[in-house]
């Protein structure tokens, strides 16, 4: 009687010996390849270390911050878009070093590890050899990243790749802010994991550091059309960091921002909120100006060179390096609407010449078949006063497409616009309105799952 008692006690301990079993071999594969790799040259080992320095920073933070997320399918999504954006910068080191050859990423190594030995040494009197704005600052940016984790191309990549992933959920944040009845699961599974977000800003480079600083930008303007603290403060920062590294788009970004903020209405409850609006418009013209010194600056415009000289200079150094094709130039109102089409959607599939090719054809493919299945909800995009992120989201869509629409090169094209699906797909996600005319305006339809709660609306107000 006894032996037949403890039967179904040893039976659960053989069970829960079998489940643990492929953790256990699981971890002692992980322990086993995590040794191997650190044996390898630092370039390799010295990126392991500081990918899971990253993991070990970067989970806490986002469980801390997605606390008020009401929505509790968005949360995981989240964590698993980290898991992807690290496999997608193994991609894009992987296709970089041994399908391209060479890039500009493996420049700004160079550069960088050279400027790190000076800056190690207490020496910071290098020599940029040209303007900081541009190139020369993504160099300095890479000499002081390895100053900190040392030489690594692995490690840099990782680094550079962790800023623009916290430059989309920035981007995240502040449609979360705008637009609390937007369908948050569907922009988040969109912005983290369209193949061009999760490849192209994953380097050392000029994408990774501006999709951080214009995540810094809306989410500024999302506090700013809100009523929010610390708006301006956001909003300064992306501006200082777009105008560091491509002052055009800055340019297109405070023009964008001063568009919604004339259209916004005002409430005039007192004599304060009007005179509020005029010194902000009064500040907006004052960063507008900054940009535009900016640009004129970066592009060297002066009496001898004039704009339409630069757009022409643009279309001829990018009808190189075997991914060419016709530009559809924006001179002209006529010209705009597939000056915009190709900017958002080309390469069609017809035009690929190689498997990179294909893959944005086939991107830019899906995103229009979206759009058109979803027609309904940019009834709700367009610009209207009680959504002014919204109008900043499309204004800013126009402008970019106008600004870009010289380039004739695909592969430059392809990179370029990861600056612009952030605020495209906001038109992805929008609420839909149904109209009825028996009550009047259109109303939002709103799914419970995404009511903004009160303990949510005062955790997004702290934060």
């Amino acid at each position: 009687m006894r032996s037949n008692g403890t039967r179904p006690s040893r039976s659960r301990s053989a069970l829960s010996r079998v489940r643990l079993l492929p953790l256990a071999i699981g971890s002692a594969g992980y322990v086993a390849l995590m040794a191997f790799l650190l044996l390898m040259p630092y370039d390799v080992a010295g990126g392991v270390l500081v990918a899971h320095v990253l993991a070990l920073i970067t989970i806490p933070m986002l469980l801390r911050l997605n606390r008020g997320e009401e929505d509790r399918r968005v949360r995981p999504i989240i964590l698993v878009a980290l898991v992807a954006k690290l496999l997608g910068t193994l991609l894009r080191y992987g296709v970089l070093l041994n399908v391209y050859g060479e890039g500009d990423a493996l420049q700004y190594d160079q550069v960088g590890a050279g400027f790190a030995e000076f800056f190690r040494q207490g020496d910071f009197s290098v020599d940029l050899g040209q303007q900081i704005v541009g190139t020369a600052f993504i160099e300095l940016v890479t000499g002081i990243v390895y100053t900190v984790i040392g030489s690594t191309k692995l490690g840099g990549f990782l680094v550079f790749s962790w800023l623009g992933f916290w430059g989309l959920y920035l981007f995240y944040r502040a449609f979360r802010l705008a637009c609390p009845t937007g369908d948050r699961r569907r922009y988040v599974l969109l912005l983290f994991f369209l193949p061009s977000m999760l490849f192209w800003p994953s380097s050392i480079g000029k994408e990774a550091w501006m999709t951080l600083a214009l995540g810094a930008f809306a989410y500024g303007v999302a506090r700013l059309v809100t009523h929010r603290r610390l708006g301006l403060v956001w909003i300064a920062l992306g501006t200082l960091g777009t105008a560091m590294v491509r002052p055009h788009v800055t340019l297109v970004a405070v023009a964008s921002l001063m568009v919604s903020y004339l259209l916004s209405g005002t409430k005039a409850t007192s004599y304060a909120r009007p005179l509020s609006k005029m010194a902000g418009i009064v500040a907006l013209v004052a960063v507008f100006a900054f940009a535009l010194g900016a640009v004129e600056d970066y592009f060297h415009l002066d009496e001898e060179k004039s704009l339409e000289e630069v757009l022409d200079n643009t279309q001829e150094r990018t009808s190189k390096g075997g991914s060419e094709f016709d530009a559809s130039a924006v001179r002209s109102p006529a010209q705009l609407p597939w000056g915009v089409f190709s900017v958002i959607f080309r390469p069609l599939p017809f035009e690929a010449g190689n498997v990179q090719a294909f893959v944005a054809s086939m991107e830019g493919l899906f995103l229009l078949v979206l759009l058109a299945r979803n027609w309904r909800r940019l009834g709700n995009y367009f610009p209207r006063r009680r959504t002014p992120y919204l109008t900043f989201a499309a204004t800013y869509i126009l402008l970019f497409a106008i600004a870009f629409s010289n380039l004739s090169n695909f592969g430059i094209l392809a990179r370029q616009r990861t600056q612009l699906f952030p605020f495209l797909l906001v038109a992805l996600a929008v609420p839909l309105v149904r109209r009825n005319r028996a009550q009047g305006p259109p109303r939002q339809i709103t799914s419970a799952k995404t009511q903004v709660t009160p303990a949510a609306r005062r955790f997004q107000a702290s934060v």
